[in-house]
């Protein structure tokens, strides 16, 4: 159990040393993958506490002072001064607090935050926005924030998020991380940076052979970014249209597509013929992995390598039987982007057969 707070339970941050969690995912993943002794393997472990700069919690302000942490047996557990939180947001939970009214005043459910914004989740309809604009200036207006937003959501508890815009209540709607990536507070963004500009280099280096890339699921355009110089032409897909918006800060040179990567395939292929000619493919998708469909779509224009990198050896292994047949796979890296976790992220390089 955690010594801090033994009841929370999202980490294994006192299950044992880091050397023995580490060990025990990745034995976990290479048994899912059904890795041969012979598989070239590269292993990144990193021992680090105090990395999350991201982290969205519930909240509950029916008591004073109010709770804010997990869901653990329908109560909500407290997780002030996390060993895995930045201590900017461990610092920002305190502070936020105590400076809430209660439930019945301003009906807050989710606090989303992050080492440069707060966006708070209220439970109600969008026509109260006015009051609680006024409420939240007068609650926070001395208070040392750095960007501050609004969501309103009647249906909190079902989707934290709504396809509705944060309300700033002062602050920069895009804003800039520790690498200078332009990102909005609601897009995507790994929680580690330097390891994840590791990652993209490696895959970069194996990739840069070929003509052109093709940045399927290109979130907020961190790897287009870093490909710009190495390529002819890029081409990033995504679904968010705020990961577009931030992605389209980030990488001048990549021709950017929004949409569901899966309808959208064959309109981009169709209309960049000769682009899928000399290709390279870099893929990070959701924990649900490709699927196979997109990768049949892929497949009629197949990219002569492919950089996968998955957060799920589960999905990652069905995406690689489906590949089996059409490529071989030269070497994996497994990468630890959320130490102390049960999440391990591998890094899968492929050359057509």
């Amino acid at each position: 159990m955690c010594n801090v707070h033994p009841n929370c339970h999202a980490c294994s941050f006192s299950y044992g040393t880091y050397r023995e969690i580490w060990s025990k995912k990745l034995d976990k993943a290479i048994n899912i993958l059904s890795i041969d002794k012979n598989e070239s393997i590269t292993l990144h472990p990193l021992n680090q506490l105090h990395y999350r700069k991201k982290s969205l919690l519930h909240v509950d302000s029916t008591i004073i002072p109010p709770k804010i942490g997990l869901i653990q047996n329908n109560d909500v557990v407290n997780i002030n001064n996390c060993p895995l939180h930045s201590q900017s947001i461990n610092e920002l939970i305190e502070i936020t607090k105590y400076s809430l009214p209660h439930f019945d005043k301003f009906p807050l459910k989710y606090i989303l935050f992050n080492d440069m914004a707060i966006v708070l989740v209220i439970k109600d309809h969008y026509n109260k926005l006015p009051k609680y604009i006024e409420l939240t200036k007068d609650i926070f207006t001395e208070r040392d924030f750095p960007n501050l937003f609004l969501h309103l959501n009647p249906a909190t508890g079902n989707k934290v998020f709504l396809k509705s815009y944060l309300y700033p209540i002062y602050g920069e709607t895009f804003l800039r991380n520790d690498l200078g990536y332009w990102y909005h507070p609601l897009a995507f963004q790994q929680q580690i940076s330097s390891i994840h500009i590791e990652s993209l280099q490696i895959a970069i280096d194996y990739l840069k052979n070929n003509e052109n890339l093709l940045d399927i699921y290109c979130g907020i355009g961190i790897m287009s970014a870093n490909s710009e110089r190495y390529f002819n032409r890029i081409i990033g897909v995504e679904q968010s249209p705020v990961s577009i918006e931030c992605a389209k800060k980030n990488s001048f040179n990549t021709n950017l597509y929004t949409g569901n990567v899966e309808t959208i395939i064959n309109h981009i292929i169709l209309g960049n013929s000769t682009f899928f000619n000399n290709y390279s493919l870099y893929v990070n998708p959701p924990r649900s992995g490709i699927g196979e469909q997109l990768i049949e779509k892929i497949l009629k224009k197949p990219p002569k390598q492919i950089a996968y990198l998955s957060c799920n050896p589960k999905s990652l292994n069905k995406d690689l039987n489906c590949l089996k047949n059409h490529y071989l796979i030269n070497h994996i890296h497994f990468f630890d982007f959320l130490p102390y976790t049960n999440n391990i992220e591998a890094l899968v390089l492929m050359g057509l057969k």
